[in-house]
């Protein structure tokens, strides 16, 4: 013990002597005894004093604190009562309702607590009016509840009918049930009761016109056309009632939210206002307890004025760190208006009166930063709503415009009203701004003006025709790039280096240009906006843009399209000449102008040669690139002031416009397009050469109509075409009788074909050494029903003309596979029947096909059916008449080479031939024996077909001499009048009898 006290005193000493100097030290003595007594004599009288006052302070002051901190109660009670209305708005079902609502009555009820525990203390009207503001809350708040739970529940309802009736639409499967499921699926997102009336219709109409709904589904539908629902509340259980009702249902809601709101608003106020009023009564008795110290210190002081130095020493150690340092700091926090930095809030360690009173400031304090958050982030709010509303009317405003728009488009109305009518509807919705749409020329090379109903006409004029190019300001610079171009400052940006002098005395500082495009991404036009300001647009106005530039694409595309088939009418879609239409109109406008003028107008029908030859051999689409070259030098070969029409398939017809009054002037003319068309011509791999026969009627000497001179005109066509082709005739009186007569001809083919004149006579083809009957070749007659029996030389060379030889062809194969079926079915010995196959059936792409379906549909075995072709038929093209060959020959068919010698096959090309049996023909055969010439055909014809293990047939025989000389020479087979003439089935069975 005695070490520890020497050490304390030690330090004491060695802390004395290092405060206090030497030469004070006898003087503080002295004072320090003389402050000992003083103290001592004036202890009592201090202690009593400050007791007394510290008391006085402490009872005040302990009763602002107590109202204080009620105060902040009640302003973090009606925080807490704020959150929860958020909570009661949002709330996502019927439990978190109850929950939610629950604890917003427990706050209230909290609430009420602390109003009556203030009301005891104080009757301050401001409480009062907490209080009504309460009490109105709760009436608002419990309001909002039972809606938010009426709203719930329809929810519900809408949700689990409109699921109801998606899956019965989905699960009937009927051709309209998906787009009747694609509108119920699109009533969830309408929030607009016009929008859900006008679905409603849709619905109605879409399901009235779908005929296998489901009865049940269909009964639906009558119920749902057969209410009427209220409004406000519909009680019909259909998905688009309920809708209606959430949509009203959530106008109410939207209605009491805003007031609750704002009770919940005024609700803080009050408190805050309230909990302000406490926070100054306990500042003002802080403020008390601080002058009554400063009375005791003075008191003090003036007892202890004869060491004021040392007195003010300890004073300023003991009471000013410990008391007033901390009180100034106090009030130095409440006095502050705005706590922004929460760096302010005091540090508080001590545990005494003065230590509860700085925390309860920290806590007021750190309420109130909370207050003013929540305050800031309802403002934030409330900003972001009204933004948000803005926005939404503008889009209204835009969707009825655009359907203002886009209904225009649909009545077809003037391309320059759509465009204006689009332009006023931006230029509504962008302050300031100008519209400008500026249309791509046919060329694509030019802009040109399409609508600017706010720019200065002077300027749309300069501008109009601009060119495309990479530095041509915003909009050639936007269609060269095919992408938006936006300049903020035309002064300033280097796309406008060359234009700024034309933009510049309309004070135009900046231009947004976006490419218009097509379906099909081709480029339309351009639509920009102008700015007498600089600037650069924002999303929003992204979006109008990018939704004016659709309609704009929209609009132009049906303007084009409308001037297409406007074109298309008019024209031929193949060629592009004018078509019949345009021709009638063309050619009277040459007879008025001839008459007025007494001068001549030539009609010239022109008809290519064989062209059906060339369009079933190469295709129709070489066909069609012949017609479009053909009709490409036609068109060179004539004036501007003449037309050049297609009638359709290769028919074409030349006016000539005002034509001198003799034909020696248009025969150079002729003559030209002759040439022209001779020209070869380079198709799939294929050099032809095309000719055409032309026939020429003149106005007014070969008619003074149109009708007129276009029939004569064609009379003369067929004119040429029967002296040879690749000429041309003008017209006679003859010729309309020879026309006539063609065209009966062609009426009765037709008429042949439907009411089945046509009937098959069978000549026989005998072994000439055994005598027997081996086959038949059936051979067609018509039985014109007053002509009588019409030759085959009279009715086949027209009906290959005009292409009536494919069905009749079809009918003679048939009729001769059914006959022979039918023979063998009667018990006669089997035998072949041969069917000629013309040029024109051959060159058929399906020929195989059709030859397989008689045969299928006879039941005749292929092998007794043999078709006879000739060579010249052949070698028109030998590649794919030899392909063809091989599949019937696949098939079991039997093919003949018909009139051999008569054509101009090689012999190399003979041995590629998939056939059976050569025929010599009847030129040959007539003069036999006695013509020397025959006798070497004949001979040799004979010895090349055995050499090819051929059977050699020979047609025509008529004498016996024939027949030795035939036999006598190796020939296998005969047919002829010496055997039988062609006689009908009846009398074919009676010979396969004997």
């Amino acid at each position: 013990m005695e070490p520890l006290t020497v050490n304390v005193t030690s330090r004491l000493t060695a802390v004395y002597r290092q405060l206090l100097p030497q030469s004070l030290r006898a003087q503080f003595i002295l004072a320090f005894l003389a402050l000992t007594l003083l103290i001592l004599a004036g202890g009592a009288t201090a202690v009593y004093a400050l007791r007394t006052s510290n008391n006085a302070a402490r009872e005040l002051t302990k009763e602002q604190l107590v109202r204080m901190q009620a105060g902040q109660d009640m302003l973090q009670s009606t925080l807490l009562i704020e959150r929860q209305t958020d909570q009661l708005l949002t709330t996502p079902s019927f439990d978190t309702l109850r929950s939610s609502y629950a604890e917003t009555v427990k706050q209230l009820e909290a609430l009420d607590r602390l109003v009556v525990q203030l009301t005891t203390a104080s009757n301050a009207v401001a409480i009062l009016d907490v209080h009504q503001s309460s009490q109105l809350f709760r009436n608002t708040a419990n309001i909002v509840a039972q809606l938010r739970e009426g709203m719930l529940q329809t929810e519900v309802d809408f949700e689990r009918t409109l699921k109801d009736r998606t899956n019965r639409l989905i699960g009937t499967q009927t051709q309209g049930s998906p787009e009747l499921a694609v509108l119920l699926y699109n009533l969830p997102v309408v929030s607009d009761r016009n929008a859900v009336e006008l679905l409603r219709t849709r619905f109605m109409r879409k399901a009235a016109a779908t005929r296998e709904l489901p009865d049940a589904v269909r009964n639906d539908v009558a119920t749902l056309q057969s209410q009427q629902p209220d409004p406000i509340d519909p009680e019909a259980q259909d998905p688009f009632s309920l809708r209606l009702k959430l949509i009203s249902q959530h106008d109410v809601l939207e209605h009491f939210h805003d007031a609750l709101e704002n009770q919940a608003e005024s609700l803080v106020m009050v408190a805050r206002e309230q909990s302000d009023a406490y926070t100054q009564d306990y500042r003002e008795a802080v403020q008390d307890l601080v002058e009554a110290s400063n009375r005791s210190q003075q008191w003090i002081l003036i007892m202890l004025g004869g060491s004021l130095i040392l007195a003010w020493f300890v004073t300023r150690i003991f009471m000013g760190r410990h008391v007033l340092v901390r009180l100034n700091e106090i009030s130095r926090q409440l006095r502050q208006e705005r706590i922004d930095d929460t760096s302010l809030v005091m540090e508080v360690r001590e545990k005494d009166e003065i230590g509860d009173m700085a925390r309860a400031v920290n806590q007021f304090l750190k309420d109130r930063q909370q207050l003013e958050r929540k305050t800031a982030e309802l403002s934030t709010v409330k900003e972001r709503l009204a933004l948000q509303n803005s926005q939404l009317q503008q889009e209204a405003v835009v969707r009825t415009g655009q359907g203002h728009v886009l209904e225009l488009i649909a009545k077809s109305t003037e391309l320059q009203e759509v465009l204006d009518s689009l332009a006023h509807l931006v230029e509504s919705q962008m302050n300031d701004m100008m519209v400008s749409i500026l249309l791509l020329d046919e060329e694509g090379t030019h802009l040109l003006h399409g609508a600017a109903p706010s720019l200065p006409k002077t300027y749309t004029q300069a501008i109009d025709g601009v060119a495309i190019g990479p530095k041509v300001g915003s909009c050639g610079t936007a269609v060269y790039r095919r992408e938006p171009v936006i300049v903020a400052d035309i002064e300033d940006d280097p796309l406008w280096e060359d234009y700024r002098s034309i933009a510049a005395p309309y004070g135009l500082r900046a231009c947004w240009s976006t490419p218009i495009l097509s379906h099909d991404r081709k480029v339309l036009g351009t639509f920009a906006l102008y700015s007498r300001t600089v600037r650069s647009p924002v999303k929003v106005e992204m979006q109008l843009i990018g939704i004016a530039t659709h309609l704009a694409g929209i609009a132009i595309e049906r303007k084009h399209t409308e001037n297409r088939i406007r074109y298309m009418g008019d024209h031929d879609a193949l060629t592009g000449l004018p078509n019949r239409t345009l021709l009638e109109d063309r050619l009277k406008q040459a007879i008025l102008y001839a008459q007025r003028c007494a001068r001549r107008v030539t009609v010239v029908f022109i008809d290519l040669d064989k062209f059906k030859l060339v369009n079933d051999s190469l295709g129709h689409s070489a066909g069609d690139e012949l017609l479009k070259t053909v009709a490409s030098r036609m068109v060179q070969c004539v004036r501007r002031t003449d037309t050049v029409v297609r009638l359709g398939g290769d028919e074409f017809v030349i006016i000539l416009f005002d034509q001198p009054s003799d034909a020696d002037g248009i025969t150079p003319v002729l003559q030209k397009i002759q040439e022209a068309i001779l020209q070869p011509i380079q198709l799939n791999r294929h050099t032809l050469h095309v000719t055409c026969s032309m026939g020429l009627a003149t106005y007014p000497a070969d008619g003074t109509d149109t009708e007129t001179l276009l029939r004569n005109a064609d009379a003369a066509m067929y004119r040429a075409k029967e002296l040879g082709r690749n000429s041309y005739q003008f017209y006679t009186s003859e010729m309309n009788s020879k026309h006539k007569g063609k065209l009966a001809m062609q009426d009765g083919l037709r008429n042949a074909i439907d009411h089945e004149e046509f009937l098959l006579l069978y000549q026989p083809q005998v072994d000439l050494h055994s005598g027997q009957v081996i086959g038949v070749e059936a051979l067609i007659r018509w039985q014109h029903p007053t002509l009588g029996m019409v030759s085959p030389i009279k009715f086949i060379p027209p009906a290959e003309e005009t292409g009536l030889i494919v069905p009749i062809g079809d009918w003679v194969i048939h009729t001769a596979c059914k006959q022979n079926k039918a023979w063998q079915d009667a018990g006669m010995p089997p035998i072949t029947v041969s069917v000629n196959i013309s040029a024109r059936q051959f060159i058929e792409r399906d020929l195989v096909s059709r030859v397989q379906h008689a045969l299928q549909d006879s039941g005749l075995d292929p092998r007794y059916l043999e078709l006879e072709l000739t060579e010249s038929l052949i070698m028109q093209d030998l590649k794919q008449a030899i392909v063809k060959m091989k599949e019937l020959q696949a098939m079991g068919i039997s093919l003949l080479i018909d009139d051999f010698g008569t054509g101009y096959s090689s012999l190399a090309a003979l041995k590629s031939f998939p056939i059976a049996r050569l025929k010599i023909d009847q030129s040959f055969v007539r003069d036999l024996p006695d013509n020397e010439n025959d006798r070497a055909i004949a001979t040799a014809v004979i010895s090349l077909g055995h050499k090819l293990n051929l059977k050699v047939i020979a047609e025509g025989v008529e004498t016996e001499q024939q027949k030795v000389f035939l036999r006598e020479n190796g020939c296998d087979e005969m047919q002829g009048y010496l055997f039988s003439k062609p006689v009908s089935a009846q009398e074919i069975e009676q010979l396969l009898l004997l």
